[in-house]
């Protein structure tokens, strides 16, 4: 279990994980595995605002190491004292210095998530070569591990060679760390905070850290409508107001106001883009039944936060390892062979089409929209 400094911690286990804010929130499944361990660990997470001040909220008394762009090592270094082993989940030339100084400095292990760039750049080639020619690799849209598993085997790796040989069993047996963001709960202080307590919320989440990644307005709009309708339809006149929340940072706005403009919305509709703290959107989001997402960091925190999410990929393919995990959520796309265009989404549709969202199925996206709004608890 994770416990405070001043407890006497068996362990002390460095972790490092800066960006994206994404990745953050994924790589939040090692601190679930240690926190499901029935042995004193003191964990402390060197990382990057904004997802740093996130996961702050989310663990109030986890020791934290802020890192600044330009870091300088030798502080980092001496942060670490004390720190039985280093886990780099971030695996870039600037934190193989880091852990390579830790390790000259006090002699400890360290220990590196692997990233997975040969499989990446092989489906990019295939992708690129190809084309369309054939269709997608199974392993394109499933892979062996994702992302966040990776990490917390490369955490369970460390904590083998290092906790005491009864413990063994335990961290082996260990096998449902997932992404958590256990923010407790506070009362409703705010307009948007009492709003999404009536009534149903479906969240949307319109943008992406590219323009590639996001699905077409239409793509939103048609999806939103079958699914008010068939919600509707299916839910009878005793139906809960069904409303619209709107998630995202400021330049998701104006997409987001577009969107809202097409749709014939019978109930209310809260357009929350650049508003919001992280801390604050992941308490909407938490609050709502479902979220659809593109491929984002909001789906990554939607699920940190217990609410399903229905993420539609267009550029990138879940093979990466970041499709969404939990049981009732789903990622939506088409197997279409010039998947992946590249390492992030980034580069422009060759074909100039953008295939890979326009072929995802609407009425296919508003059924499961729809299911998951009629049946899922709260």
């Amino acid at each position: 279990m994770l416990v405070a400094a001043n407890q006497g911690a068996v362990l002390r286990v460095g972790i490092l994980r800066t960006s994206s804010i994404g990745d953050v929130v994924l790589a939040s499944a090692c601190l679930t595995l240690l926190d499901q361990l029935q042995l004193p660990v003191e964990a402390v997470w060197l990382g990057r605002n904004p997802a740093l001040q996130l996961l702050r909220d989310a663990y109030p008394n986890l020791p934290f190491i802020e890192v600044a762009k330009d870091p300088s090592i030798p502080d980092l270094v001496e942060q670490l004292q004390g720190t039985s082993f280093l886990v780099d989940l971030q695996g870039n030339w600037r934190s193989r210095l880091l852990a390579r100084a830790f390790k000259k400095a006090y002699g400890k292990p360290t220990y590196h998530a692997p990233k997975a760039q040969f499989q990446r750049n092989r489906m990019i080639l295939e992708g690129r070569m190809l084309g369309r020619r054939r269709p997608l690799s199974e392993r394109a849209l499933a892979p062996e591990q994702t992302q966040f598993q990776t990490m917390v085997q490369t955490l369970r790796t460390a904590l083998l060679r290092h906790a005491p040989a009864n413990a063994h069993p335990q961290i082996e047996s260990l096998h449902q760390a997932v992404p958590r963001l256990p923010l407790p709960p506070l009362p409703p202080n705010t307009v948007w905070e009492r709003d999404l307590q009536q009534g149903i919320w479906l969240a949307v989440a319109p943008g992406a850290s590219f323009a590639t990644k996001r699905a077409p307005e239409s793509l939103f709009i048609e999806s939103l409508a079958l699914a008010q309708q068939k919600y509707y339809d299916a839910a009878g006149s005793g139906a809960a107001t069904l409303g619209l929340v709107f998630l995202g940072d400021a330049t998701d706005r104006v997409c987001a106001q577009a969107i809202s403009d097409a749709l014939a919305w019978r109930d209310p509709i809260l357009n929350l883009c650049g508003t919001l703290s992280l801390t604050e959107t992941a308490r909407a989001l938490h609050r709502c039944r479902i979220l659809l997402s593109n491929d984002s960091s909001l789906g990554h925190i939607a699920e940190a936060c217990d609410t399903p999410v229905a993420v539609l990929f267009g550029p990138t393919v879940e093979g990466f390892g970041f499709a969404p995990h939990l049981p009732q959520s789903r990622a939506f796309s088409v197997p279409i062979g010039c998947r992946p265009c590249s390492k992030h989404g980034k580069a422009p549709c060759r074909f100039g089409d953008r295939l890979c969202f326009a072929q995802i199925s609407r009425p296919i996206v508003a059924e499961f929209l729809a299911h998951t709004l009629l049946t899922r608890p709260i």
